[in-house]
């Protein structure tokens, strides 16, 4: 099927399906160009210029950019921006120099705190996944550039008597036990263990019911994915209140949460 998106919209999933192709140059060869940032995590030369071009290609917009690894942007600027872009231009670097395939590029568009529309491309794969709470979510492959085989997320459902978890490191059982988020009881919890955004396109599709998270991290890593959740009736909310995920908060970083 074919939807008719806002040319912003347009240009945010080209501009990610793009940088998936400039990532792809770097993964798996000698030319990587590592260094260590300040604050201990890696950054590649497919980063940086991931991140040159989704930067270019949303000036277009006409909305700011908040990148990971764009210019660092001050609070007193930021919290004047009705709306911005949040891009995380690699996420999962760490498995990316690992020559592993579960890394992913990330563009999501926020107003007033709340996020309304994301992208979310998987290089190795091709895999597209995009929307927000108004359009609904949607499923293609960096192939369709025109958007005219879109498929409706989700397309899976899991097992009413199993709780299929996602995670990146191991999340027991007790952490959303114990958030009452979970209400249902289940005869079984499965998990599967996947990195970076790639965990939000498993729960868009149906392929997983809950993603809990008790270590850090950054806006630019979950703007996207919520925004892709909310196309398919889902949320990310805090841990600690139960309330939705905001963003451009003074402090970037993301407080423990629950995808469900």
């Amino acid at each position: 099927m074919k939807v008719e998106l806002p040319i912003k919209y347009k240009i945010a999933i080209h501009s990610a399906i793009e940088a998936s192709e400039i990532v792809m140059k770097y993964f798996r060869t000698q030319e990587l160009g590592m260094t260590i940032k300040s604050d201990n995590s890696p950054v590649t030369l497919a980063d940086l210029k991931s991140s040159e071009h989704i930067i270019a290609s949303l000036k277009e917009t006409k909305i700011p950019v908040l990148s990971e690894e764009g210019d660092e942007i001050e609070y007193q600027e930021r919290k004047l921006w009705d709306e911005l872009w949040i891009v995380d231009p690699l996420d999962g670097t760490k498995e990316f120099i690992a020559g592993k395939e579960n890394f992913a590029i990330n563009i999501g568009l926020v107003k007033n705190g709340k996020p309304i529309f994301g992208v979310i491309v998987i290089p190795v794969s091709g895999e597209v996944y995009f929307g927000g709470k108004e359009m609904g979510s949607f499923y293609t492959t960096k192939n369709d550039l025109d958007l005219s085989d879109l498929i409706i997320l989700p397309t899976k459902k899991t097992p009413k008597d199993v709780l299929v978890v996602t995670g990146g490191k191991s999340t027991g059982e007790e952490f959303f036990d114990k958030s009452g988020l979970i209400s249902k009881e289940y005869d079984s919890i499965e998990f599967l263990k996947v990195a970076s955004s790639v965990k939000f396109c498993l729960l868009a599709e149906g392929i997983a019911d809950v993603y809990p998270r008790d270590y850090p991290c950054m806006e630019w890593d979950t703007a996207s994915g919520q925004a892709i959740l909310n196309g398919v009736g889902k949320d990310v909310y805090r841990k600690d209140s139960g309330v939705p995920l905001r963003y451009n908060k003074e402090d970037l970083y993301v407080p423990f949460f629950i995808s469900c």
